[in-house]
C-alpha cells in the first residue's frame, strides 16, 4: 500500500519518472484545504518556499497541506521526517500509495531533497543540518525550476509565508481525568514576507482526524454565582452544532476554560462539578439575558442544591 523511498539517487527518480510512475501537477498554486484559504489565499506557491516553524501541531498541519499534492495522480515527497505517520496523513487525505519517505537521508539531505524535487508535485522537508543562505537559495531555485512545491519544517527565512501553530487544546478529558481525547482546537498564524500576519483556529485533528473550522456556537443556558470580585464565577452551555456541545468557565480570579463534548450530557457533568466544587457560593439562573436558542427546550444542571 505505501511506497516508501530509502536512501535514493538522481537515477533512480529519473527512471521513475522516465516509466511513469511519477507524475508532476500543474502550474499555478496548489489549493489548501477550506479552514485555512485565508491564510493562504493564492494556495501553495510553486515559486517560493512555505514553512512551517517547530512547533505542537506542526506535523498535522504539513501533513493537511501535502494532501493537495497528492491528488490526480500527484506524488509527494517527504524527507528528514522520521516522526511522519503514514496512517494520520492519509486522515488527513494525504494518498500514501503516492507518498516516497526518506526518514533518514544523513549528509545527503539537500541531494536527497534535490533529486525528488524533479519527479514529485511536493517535496516536504526538514533540515537535518544548519543551511547557508546560499544552499537555501540553491535549494528553492531547483524547486522553481522543476514546478515542485517545496514546504519546510523549520526555519527558512527566505520563505514566502512562514507559519507558526501555537494554543494546542485538546478536549474530551474531563476536569476529574477521566474521558479521550477526542480533538484537538489549533491557532495557526500566517506571516508573509509581503503583507500583513494573519491567524485562525481550525480542528487539527476533529473527530474525523481530519482538519475543520470549528462550527459556531450560540448561548444556551447560563449560569452566575451570587459574589462578586475575584469569586465571581460565569458558567455556559453552548449549542456548537455538529461539534457537540461545549461547557464554559469564566472565573474565579481571571481562569477561562471552554471544553467541546460530544453530547449534552457531559458538557453538562462538566458544569456540574465547578457548581459542586464551589458550593459555598450562592448560583442563580441568567439564561434570560443571553437569548437561548428559540426551538430547544433549555435544558437544567441537575443541581437542586447548589443553584
Amino acid at each position: 500500500m505505501f511506497e516508501t523511498v530509502g536512501m535514493v539517487d538522481g537515477a533512480e527518480l529519473r527512471k521513475l519518472i522516465d516509466d511513469g510512475q511519477l507524475r508532476r501537477g500543474t502550474m499555478g498554486g496548489l489549493p489548501v484545504p477550506e479552514p485555512l484559504r485565508a491564510l493562504l489565499p493564492g494556495g501553495l506557491s510553486r515559486q517560493r518556499v512555505t514553512a512551517i516553524g517547530h512547533g505542537i501541531g506542526a506535523t498535522s498541519l504539513a501533513m493537511a497541506l501535502t494532501a493537495a499534492g497528492t491528488e490526480h495522480g500527484g506524488w509527494v515527497g517527504v524527507v528528514g521526517v522520521p516522526r511522519w505517520g503514514v496512517l494520520v496523513a492519509h486522515e488527513l487525505g494525504v494518498a500514501c500509495e503516492r507518498t516516497a519517505l526518506v526518514p533518514d537521508p544523513g549528509e545527503r539531505w539537500a541531494a536527497v531533497l534535490s533529486a525528488l524535487a524533479e519527479g514529485m508535485r511536493m517535496v516536504v522537508a526538514q533540515p537535518v543540518t544548519p543551511l547557508t543562505q546560499k544552499m537555501r537559495i540553491r535549494l528553492q531555485t531547483r524547486a522553481r525550476q522543476t514546478d515542485c512545491v517545496l514546504l519546510i519544517l523549520g526555519n527558512w527565512p527566505e520563505a514566502a509565508v512562514q507559519h507558526s501553530t501555537s494554543e494546542p487544546r485538546w478536549h474530551g478529558i474531563w476536569a476529574d481525568g477521566h474521558g479521550r481525547l477526542a480533538r484537538r482546537e489549533l491557532t495557526v498564524a500566517a506571516v508573509p514576507r509581503s503583507a500583513r500576519a494573519a491567524s485562525t483556529t481550525v480542528w487539527l485533528p476533529d473527530r474525523r482526524g481530519r482538519i475543520a473550522e470549528p462550527a459556531p456556537t450560540r448561548l444556551v443556558e447560563c449560569w452566575q454565582s451570587g459574589s462578586r470580585g475575584r469569586d465571581r464565577i460565569r458558567l455556559g452551555l453552548e449549542d456548537a452544532g455538529d461539534d457537540g456541545r461545549v461547557a464554559t468557565q469564566d472565573g474565579p480570579d481571571g481562569i477561562f476554560r471552554r471544553c467541546y463534548h460530544n453530547d449534552e450530557a457531559r458538557a453538562v457533568a462538566q458544569l456540574q462539578q465547578v457548581i459542586d466544587q464551589h458550593n459555598h457560593l450562592t448560583w442563580r439562573d441568567v439564561t434570560e439575558t443571553s437569548q437561548p436558542l428559540p426551538s430547544r427546550q433549555t435544558p437544567s444542571v441537575p443541581a437542586a442544591s447548589a443553584l
